[in-house]
C-alpha cells in the first residue's frame, strides 16, 4: 500500500490573525485646473459667458474634491448624485467650448 507522509499542520494562532487592509481612498482628477480669475471685460455678454464658465469650473472642482473625501463614497446616494453633477457640468463645459469656436473673432 502506498502511504503518504503525514504532514503536521500547525493550529491557527490568534497572535497572527490577518487584519483587513484599510481602504485606500479613491482619488479622482478633475479634467480642468483650478478656477482662474479673468480680467474684467467691457462687454456684458462676454462677461456673462466667462462667469458661466468660471462658475462651472468652480462647481466641477468642488464636486471633485467632495468625491475625493473618504466620507462620501461611491456606494452612497450622495456620491452618485455628485457624479451626476460632475458629468452634467462636464457636458455643459464642452458645449460652451463648441459654441465659442463658432463665435466671430475666435482665432
Amino acid at each position: 500500500m502506498d502511504r503518504r507522509p503525514s504532514i503536521n499542520h500547525q493550529s491557527a494562532s490568534t497572535n497572527k490573525v490577518p487584519t483587513p487592509c484599510a481602504k485606500a481612498p479613491v482619488r479622482r482628477s478633475s479634467s480642468c485646473d483650478s478656477p482662474q480669475e479673468f480680467p474684467k471685460a467691457s462687454s456684458s455678454s462676454d462677461t456673462n459667458g466667462r462667469d458661466d464658465g468660471n462658475y462651472s469650473r468652480q462647481l466641477q472642482t468642488a464636486s471633485t474634491e467632495l468625491l475625493n473625501d473618504e466620507r462620501v463614497g461611491l456606494g452612497s446616494k450622495a456620491g452618485r448624485t455628485l457624479q451626476n453633477v460632475l458629468m452634467d457640468t462636464e457636458h455643459r463645459l464642452k458645449e460652451q467650448r463648441r459654441q465659442s469656436l463658432h463665435q466671430p473673432g475666435h482665432k
